[in-house]
């Protein structure tokens, strides 16, 4: 028997450097908590039923250095390479969510989140070629310092920022850091 499909009904908000979005109805896959072979099937259902589909990828408590990211976030994507195509691409929204944001922030952290989008299109690109893997959206959705902010939303690989309001703030800069929701308002 299959589990049934991960999903969550929140008002997620994306915000871009030109507006905000509120999405209500998608399938969000943990790929990290679900497993490759979990998350794959569950990718399958979201894409059978057409729905959007919001993919979470997360390194961890754990800020990797670049090829150990590369590793892990390919061994998450792993599900999705199994079932997503070309054609069914453009249901696909990657949010990279890394649990290190929610416990501290690091002067190199914004730099480090660019890096880690583009090395995530860097993996698309080499599944689906450029021109497909700049069509996907990916999203930043973990804590964030309102400091930071610019530079994480005016990359060229960050399609914007996720706001869960049920997430729980930076922990450690709670006095300096403003959550990302908090964007716009």
């Amino acid at each position: 028997m299959l589990p049934t499909q991960s999903s969550r009904q929140l008002p997620l908000t994306i915000v871009t450097d030109h507006d905000t979005v509120t999405i209500d109805d998608y399938a969000w896959i943990e790929c990290r908590s679900e497993g490759s072979g979990l998350a794959g099937r569950n990718i399958y259902r979201a894409l059978t039923d057409r729905r959007p589909l919001f993919i979470c990828l997360d390194e961890g408590d754990q800020r990797l250095l670049s090829l150990d990211f590369v590793e892990e976030i390919l061994a998450q994507l792993a599900g999705m390479f199994r079932n997503v195509t070309a054609a069914t691409i453009n249901q696909v929204t990657i949010v990279y969510r890394p649990q290190w944001s929610q416990e501290c922030w690091l002067p190199a952290d914004a730099q480090r989140i660019r890096i880690a989008h583009r090395q995530i299109r860097d993996l698309l690109a080499e599944r689906y070629g450029s021109g497909v893997a700049h069509q996907v959206a990916i999203v930043y959705g973990g804590s964030l310092l309102e400091t930071a902010q610019s530079q994480v939303i005016n990359d060229i690989n960050v399609d914007g920022l996720l706001y869960d309001p049920f997430e729980s703030q930076n922990k450690e800069n709670d006095n300096k850091s403003k959550h990302i929701g908090d964007v716009g308002t």
